[in-house]
């Protein structure tokens, strides 16, 4: 895995590489816009006077009307305020009321409050990652604060929300800053600063009493139209419209609905609105699959449609049935990845972000949540089945959504094994996803927009759980900027359970967030009778070798006797070193049984056995140089995890296979 360069000059050289000629007038007229707003042209710092007809959007939501509910949310909100803020492996403590907003939560460097556009969050240097600072800003954890002042009327929660709001005004001025260098941040912002005005009783709420109110006001509305017009003065289209995109679109259209003050802003909310019906059909495939191949990024763009939705539904504006149609088959997908937990693996990148998150609403996880919403959203028997499966908590009463009637869409009447559109094959998922062996499997491409930034090199990729259990795993993402040979891995093909050629990944590595070269994978037959299910598939990532080789696959599902069987080969025409994977989950214990290996779980065992001609089988567990046998089951969290390595030479005439047994117990 060869090392690539972290200069700033170098990742735009090769970040240039991939854009379209279409592209290039976009480019430059961004550079000079944000040139001309560097020097206070064309910028949002004066705010129009308010319309004529000005303005009060209605409110999306409520307050949870069951007591479980309302329990749950005084705890969250007193457990912020008693422990601080947690962010990633870190916890912000409350300073006087409010954190230190341009202060690194986990280096504790400050950031200084440069022209915000200015400012290459990408290279910072010094091991700092700004999404520390960011999802610290995003103002999520806010939340649980307005909906305890909602459901107890304590006025101390309110204070420390007036507080907050004043504190990050002052800290945080039009356009300076790194709360000021990414547009999606200003989408999501806009987001949770609605629904925390609107259950502290909006316009006229008593965080606005008083001479002091007024003026709270005043600088909030101001700030909250700048944030409309810089998501939409600095929309990311062409290779970067991917979830940004979205979530810019979705917070000027939030905010265009809340804040209903400025002419201006009204053609800037019915454009967001035209930018989400496009998105939402490029981005997610028709069978449901978000397009940028993560599944956190999946429910993440679900997570700004859905607050679209309401908040749209609730000011009496629709969006199209097409929108309708693949927001739902979209939640269809998240269900039938979702375990019996709840859970979905951490395909892709996963960055444990959300857009907004209301405490009480009874779902153990943020996927289980929007599943949740999504089932009073459509008339889809599917996803109340899968909730019913779960036993999910997260009912009407327990949520603080106002969802409108629910809404008639053509629902399949029985769960799809294979996601062709998107490239997933997921079998036996059913309800409450229990089979005896579960099954899924990445046929799909490398990500989205050429640069697939949020796409890992995992290319016919294998996930496996047995009797519920997770034994096959993806080893997730771990970090984005601060340690770029660890992102590397990560993303990396040796991460993943699928096979490595010569050392290299699937695809030529750019950077944090980039790839070089496009991966596409092909199905070529797929077969399930509900007893044997056969898939044989290949990727061309590796055709641009010098000696081009092709890896095809082949997988069975004996269901009746708890057998996979896994067959990997190559066309090619000269030899290469091959390395074949397979990534257990941590808690898992793997002895060698003779030739064979046992990979002993919680509850459950699988017998191994590899059939691989000149290779040799070793154990690996949390190897630094190179690394391997790590995984990360949250962001910045990484332990250890046992890997088989199968390694040797392989030819047109090599079969590598892999049979993986569930020994009765």
């Amino acid at each position: 895995m060869a090392a690539i360069p972290t200069s700033r000059l170098g990742w735009l050289l090769r970040r240039l590489s991939r854009i379209s000629p279409a592209e290039v007038p976009y480019r430059v007229h961004g550079v000079l816009r944000a040139a001309a707003q560097g020097r206070g042209w064309f910028d949002a710092a004066r705010v129009p006077a308010d319309a004529a007809d000005a303005g009060w959007g209605p409110s999306w939501l409520s307050a949870p009307a069951d007591a479980g509910g309302r329990a749950e949310v005084l705890a969250a909100a007193d457990a912020l305020i008693a422990g601080g803020v947690p962010v990633f492996d870190t916890v912000v403590p409350l300073e006087d009321g409010a954190p230190a907003w341009n202060r690194d939560p986990r280096t504790g460097t400050e950031i200084p409050l440069s022209f915000g556009l200015d400012i290459d969050f990408r290279h910072l240097g010094d091991g700092l990652d700004i999404k520390y600072l960011w999802e610290l800003n995003r103002h999520v954890w806010w939340v649980p604060l307005a909906q305890a002042w909602q459901v107890s009327g304590q006025a101390r929660y309110l204070a420390l929300l007036g507080r907050l709001i004043d504190s990050w005004l002052d800290a945080c001025p039009y356009a300076r800053g790194a709360n000021w260098s990414s547009p999606v941040e200003h989408g999501i912002r806009l987001i949770n600063w609605s629904i925390v005005w609107h259950l502290t009783g909006g316009a006229d709420g008593p965080l606005f009493a008083g001479a002091a109110g007024g003026a709270r006001r005043a600088r909030w509305l101001a700030c909250i139209y700048q944030h409309i017009r810089f998501a939409s003065d600095n929309y990311s289209f062409h290779s970067s419209s991917d979830n940004h995109l979205i979530g810019e679109a979705a917070g000027v259209y939030v905010g265009a609905v809340t804040w209903d003050r400025w002419t201006p802003v009204r053609a800037l909310g019915r454009r967001a609105a035209a930018i989400l019906e496009q998105e939402i059909v490029r981005q997610y495939a028709p069978d449901g699959v978000n397009l940028e191949q993560a599944l956190c990024y999946h429910k993440f763009s679900l997570e700004f449609l859905l607050a679209s939705r309401l908040a749209g539904a609730a000011a009496g504006q629709r969006f199209s049935a097409a929108f309708d149609r693949r927001m739902h088959a979209a939640l269809l997908f998240l269900a039938a990845m979702l375990d019996r937990h709840g859970r979905v693996a951490p395909i892709g990148d996963a960055d444990d972000g959300k857009v907004f998150r209301l405490a009480g609403d009874g779902a153990g996880t943020p996927y289980e949540a929007m599943l949740a919403a999504g089932a009073r959203l459509y008339q889809a028997p599917l996803l109340q089945a899968k909730l019913d499966a779960l036993g999910s908590a997260a009912t009407p009463a327990r949520s603080s959504l106002r969802v409108p009637a629910p809404v008639a869409v053509d629902s399949p009447a029985a769960w799809p094994t294979l996601f062709a559109d998107g490239g997933y094959l997921v079998a036996d998922h059913g309800p409450a996803a229990d089979a005896a062996l579960r099954l899924i499997m990445d046929v799909g491409p490398l990500g989205y927009n050429r640069i697939a930034g949020h796409g890992h090199a995992d290319a016919l990729a294998l996930l496996l759980a047995a009797e519920g259990e997770d034994f096959l795993i993806d080893p997730g993402t771990y970090c984005y900027n601060a340690a770029p040979a660890l992102r590397h891995y990560f993303r990396g093909t040796a991460a993943h359970n699928t096979v490595q050629i010569d050392a290299d990944d699937q695809s030529v590595y750019g950077g944090s967030f980039l790839w070089l070269r496009d991966v596409a994978s092909r199905v070529h037959r797929h077969q399930d009778d509900g007893a044997l299910l056969r898939i044989e598939a290949s990727h061309d990532g590796y055709l641009r070798l010098a000696d081009p080789l092709r890896h095809v696959r082949g997988v069975t599902l004996d269901r009746a006797a708890g057998v996979l069987a896994v067959e990997d080969r190559f066309e090619c025409g000269a030899a290469h070193q091959a390395a074949l994977h397979w990534h257990f989950a941590p808690h898992c214990r793997l002895e060698a049984d003779g030739a064979a290996w046992l990979a002993h779980g919680a509850g459950a065992t699988l017998r191994i056995e590899f059939d691989a001609p000149g290779c040799s089988v070793t154990l690996v567990c949390g190897q630094q140089q190179p690394p391997l046998g790590w995984c990360s089951p949250r962001f910045y969290e990484r332990q250890p995890c046992p890997v088989l390595r199968v390694a040797g030479p392989v030819d047109a005439g090599s079969r590598l296979r892999s049979r993986f047994t569930l020994l009765p117990r």
